[in-house]
């Protein structure tokens, strides 16, 4: 049993630390104010909750008495939101849920546009210089873009032209920070072939594990993470799903870099929340301590390249190009022809194709063409036999022939003489039979490549061949110069010009 005296000094006590804690949230709550106010300034329209700053903290006060049993002034939310935001509802979720407020229906703060329709306001990348240790550490990636790095920034920017458009059709479709549209310029500076050492691909620079995760499909014939759109698609996806587990674009674009669990791991072991006090640990890699920073001083760069000195740069024109579905495969170089363009063209509008071709494993297919040509292509297409659509060249079977030895000894992969000779069984090989080849542009021996074999039927005479074919003879004997017109034996074989 409790003495009188042990009853009011724990009754004093507790009012004592009901009291402390009153202090606290009071205190807590203006600074929180405080550093709102500086945040978002004004370069942002903001929506507050309904009411006053007072009024808010006066509601605050009323349900302490809930909030005190629970109180830890540490988890009620990070002030780091501020420095990395683009709504109200970043700031406010956990206060509410704590003191009981609700927000009010519109809550969303949105991007301004300056008098300049080409120079638009990115809260992301103007929102951290409150912070001495973020400021130093953003002044310093600008310098070094503008200085030491400053030619391979401008092939950055130049390749930016391209795609910057796309990017941003995607991420405001998917109500996500127009600032996001300048991540790829320290992921792959606008590349859609660059190559991490650890097997990150694409402009968006996704492993595979991940680009499967949220849909990109990587085979042989085809790698999703080097088109720059449906890389993006993946990407916005994938960033809005960090934002909703982290609650912070800083954490959520070092949880991009770093993975999820490092992120999660640091913040357990830091016992903070807060990306700028967990870079000053051990518990992140150097790059992920850097990552946030680099991102706002390339993307504060190239959102006013005048003002950093880039006055000279070609931007890339942007991506323009139709689609059409194919119900089979067809090779790069007819897609070229179909379209008067280039292989090279082609390559650019579909940089996820990895072969020669399309898949052919697929039973239809979207390709891009040029602009202004798919009419023209799909027209094209449906006019070509499948050998012109698809060419293939015949391979006669020699005695101890391979697969193997095909594959190195013509530049190609197994796969694709899997590929192009469907039920080709490797242990049986007959000499004399035909198989397939890619026309790629390796080093073919020169005596397969522009010839293909025929079997002679009965009674067949060149004379015939020629006529039936729309050859000349003298095609026929420049590629057989042994053949004797008047000894044309059944089964033997000569060989006809190839049609490309």
């Amino acid at each position: 049993m409790l003495s009188d005296n042990q009853a009011v000094s724990m009754t004093l006590k507790t009012g004592r630390s009901h009291n402390i804690a009153i202090l606290l949230t009071l205190l807590f709550l203006s600074l929180i104010l405080d550093q709102k106010s500086k945040a978002w300034g004004a370069s942002v329209n903001e929506t507050l909750l309904a009411g006053t700053d007072q009024d808010v903290i006066n509601e605050v006060i009323d349900s302490l008495p809930l909030f005190a049993r629970t109180f830890n002034p540490l988890s009620v939310f990070s002030i780091e939101d501020t420095l990395l935001s683009i709504s109200a509802t970043e700031l406010t979720p956990d206060l509410c849920r704590q003191s009981g407020l609700t927000t009010s229906g519109d809550t969303e703060v949105h991007l301004q546009e300056t008098e300049s329709p080409q120079v638009q306001e990115f809260v992301l990348l103007a929102s951290y210089k409150d912070d001495d240790s973020a400021r130093d550490r953003v002044d310093r990636h600008i310098y070094l873009y503008t200085t030491k790095k400053r030619k391979t920034f401008a092939t950055w920017l130049q390749r930016s032209g391209r795609y910057l458009d796309t990017i941003k059709a995607i991420l405001k479709e998917n109500k996500l920070p127009a600032d996001l549209v300048y991540l790829p310029l320290i992921e792959s500076g606008y590349s859609t072939d660059a190559r991490s050492s650890a097997h990150a691909v694409g402009p968006w620079q996704f492993i595979q594990s991940t680009g499967k995760s949220y849909g990109l499909k990587t085979d042989y014939w085809r790698d999703e993470r080097q088109d720059p759109i449906k890389s993006t698609v993946a990407a916005a996806r994938y960033l809005k799903d960090l934002y909703n587990q982290f609650g912070s674009w800083s954490l959520a674009l070092a949880a991009y870099n770093a993975g999820e669990g490092n992120i999660r791991r640091a913040l357990r072991k830091s016992r903070s929340d807060n990306y700028w006090h967990i870079i000053r640990t051990r518990y992140l890699k150097r790059e992920t301590r850097n990552y946030v920073s680099k991102f706002i001083a390339a993307g504060i760069i190239a959102s006013e390249p005048d003002k950093y000195g880039f006055t000279d740069i070609d931007y890339h024109e942007p991506m323009k190009f139709e689609e059409a579905e194919i119900n089979s495969p067809v090779s790069l170089s007819f897609i070229a022809r179909c379209t008067d363009s280039t292989v090279k063209t082609i390559r650019g509008l579909n940089p996820e194709l990895k072969r020669w071709c399309t898949p052919p494993d697929l039973k239809t297919y979207r390709v891009r063409v040029p602009e202004g040509t798919g009419k023209r292509f799909s027209e094209c297409f449906n006019n070509a036999t499948p050998e012109e659509r698809m060419p293939k060249v015949p391979y006669i079977i020699k005695k101890g022939d391979t697969l193997w030895d095909l594959a190195n000894s013509f530049h190609f992969t197994r796969k694709e003489l899997y590929a192009l000779n469907n039920g080709i069984n490797p242990r049986r090989l007959r000499p004399g039979s035909i198989i397939f080849l890619p026309p790629t542009n390796g080093t073919y021996i020169t005596e397969t490549r522009p010839k293909t074999p025929y079997i002679i039927k009965k009674g067949d005479t060149l004379w015939d061949i020629a006529k039936r074919l729309r050859i000349t003879r003298k095609e026929l004997y420049a590629l057989n110069k042994e053949i004797n017109p008047e000894r044309l034996k059944p089964g033997s074989i000569i060989y006809l010009p190839l049609k490309r």
